[in-house]
Formats: structure tokens, C-alpha cells, sequence
């Protein structure tokens, strides 16, 4: 069975850029939800339960971790009951973004009761129709992709492109695997602001605090794009590492790395049926 991302976290009106990266900023507003996440051990556990909802965008995965952080499947109560389930009377439902208007109630598989669960499969593209498709998405944000280059230059890095190009991004030979993981941590710092502002996405320039922040910021959405695709990423490494020798993350936008993550996940789905 075949279950498409649910609740997209930002749909888009008319005359609007379907490209556009949301705005919402609940998790860094609300003082106690970003102190929550602060610590180490409860942005680890996020970032795993994030990883692991994959039927869900990640900042709706987010905010059923807030909510439901036990969670292991969520439906509405009418998805429930075509499924031949029904939700348990008393039970709470949360609250997530949904197209075309502002909530949807959902309810974990443990909150009902009825016929078995069968297991959901969540179809993803291989890593190589990922890469090819974000490669092609890039162009249009003013990256362009190109290699694979042998020399000493370090892999992946974005520079000052020439011409039409905003940036030129350089991939060094390997699986697909590893470029797609190269080239999601480099067009997170773009999508990010860390190399300046983006117009043709409307993000802007967010320099980061300090070169540990922005790796630890580029590197969480890293994590999440290519744990949900099933890439192994250096990068999403250095932030694992960290979370083990540091009580607290470093000064990072939450709402940023999940709404950034959400758009390269967006940028690398392959227009196949």
C-alpha cells in the first residue's frame, strides 16, 4: 500500500511560487518549545522521530513530536474508519498543518481499535532518480551542478558561479549515495542564507553565528533529508557527534532546518507517477 507524504507544510494560493519556502516559525517563537529542543538529547530524539515519519513532512513530524512524541502512525478519524478502524472514545487528537486550510486532526494507531493495521509502504525514489531530479530543480534557484571533477578542490563545495549561475557546485565521483548527500548539505547552507540571500526562493541572508552553528544547522537538515532517503551523509555524522559530547545544540533556527529540509525533500521527488 502506497501512502503519499501527508500535509504538505505549506500549500501554496494563487498567484503564488510554488517554490516558496514557508514561513512559520512556531518552534523558535515559543520560548519553552525552543528550550526544549536546546538540549542534546531531545534534538537527538527528535531528529529520529522525524526520520522515521516519513509518510509526514518534516516540520508536521515535528510538530506531532511535540505533541504525540510516542507516535507511530497518525490518520484522521474518517481515514481510520475506511481503514476499518475507529477511534477510542476520550482520545486527543493533534494538530497538524494542512493544504488548503489551516489544521488537520489526526490520531495514532494506538488511539483505535478495530480491524488489523496493515503495514504501509511508503514508495521513495532511489537515490539516483533523487539526484537527478534535485540537479535539475537546482537550475532553477541559480545552481548549477556539475562534475563528476578530480583535483584537490574539496567535494561539494558551492562557489560564486559565472554567467546565469548563481553558484557552481562541483561533485566529486562516487554513489549516488554520496553525491546526493553532497548535494543536499550544500544546497541546505544555500537554502539556509548562509551564503547569502535567495531570491529566486525568497529566503534571506542568515549568516550563521559561528562556523559550528552553520555546519550543525546545514548538517540537521542534512540528516533528515538523506535518513528519510536512506543516504548515509557525513554530515548528518558530525551532528551525531556532537549530540554525544554536548549538552546543548548550537544557536540554530528549528523552524529553518525543518522547512529547508521539507523543500529539498520537495526539490528531489521525480516527476514520475
Amino acid at each position: 500500500m502506497h501512502q503519499s507524504p501527508l500535509f504538505p507544510e505549506w500549500s501554496p494560493g494563487a498567484g503564488e511560487d510554488p517554490d516558496r519556502l514557508a514561513e512559520l516559525r512556531a518552534f523558535d517563537e515559543l520560548g519553552a518549545v525552543a528550550r526544549r529542543y536546546r538540549a542534546s538529547g531531545a534534538f537527538g530524539r527528535l531528529l529520529d522521530f522525524v526520520i522515521r515519519m516519513r509518510g509526514l513532512s518534516p516540520y508536521n513530524a515535528a510538530l506531532l513530536h511535540l505533541q504525540k512524541p510516542g507516535a507511530r502512525e497518525v490518520r484522521t478519524a474518517a481515514e481510520w474508519q475506511a481503514l476499518g478502524r475507529r477511534v477510542r472514545e476520550g482520545a486527543r487528537p493533534a494538530l497538524l498543518l494542512h493544504p488548503g486550510g489551516p489544521l488537520r486532526f489526526v490520531f495514532d494507531v494506538a488511539e483505535t481499535e478495530g480491524a488489523p493495521v496493515v503495514a504501509v509502504e511508503h514508495v521513495a525514489d532511489s537515490p539516483a532518480e533523487r539526484l537527478r531530479a534535485t540537479v535539475e530543480q537546482a537550475r532553477r534557484l541559480g545552481v548549477e551542478v556539475v562534475g563528476p571533477l578530480f583535483g584537490p578542490e574539496p567535494r561539494g563545495r558551492l562557489r560564486r558561479g559565472e554567467g546565469d549561475a548563481v553558484f557552481t557546485l562541483s561533485l566529486e565521483a562516487g554513489t549516488p549515495e554520496e553525491q546526493y548527500a553532497t548535494l543536499v548539505y550544500e544546497l541546505a547552507r544555500f537554502l539556509l542564507g548562509h551564503l547569502g540571500p535567495c531570491d529566486a526562493c525568497g529566503a534571506e541572508a542568515r549568516p550563521p553565528a559561528d562556523d559550528i552553528s552553520g555546519r550543525f544547522e546545514a548538517g540537521s537538515v542534512a540528516a533528515i533529508v538523506c535518513g528519510r532517503a536512506g543516504a548515509p551523509t557525513e554530515a548528518g555524522a558530525f551532528v551525531r557527534g556532537y549530540l554525544q559530547n554536548f549538552a546543548e545544540v548550537p544557536e540554530i533556527s528549528l523552524d529553518r532546518v525543518l522547512a529547508v529540509a521539507g523543500r529539498i525533500e520537495r526539490l528531489g521527488r521525480s516527476s514520475r507517477g
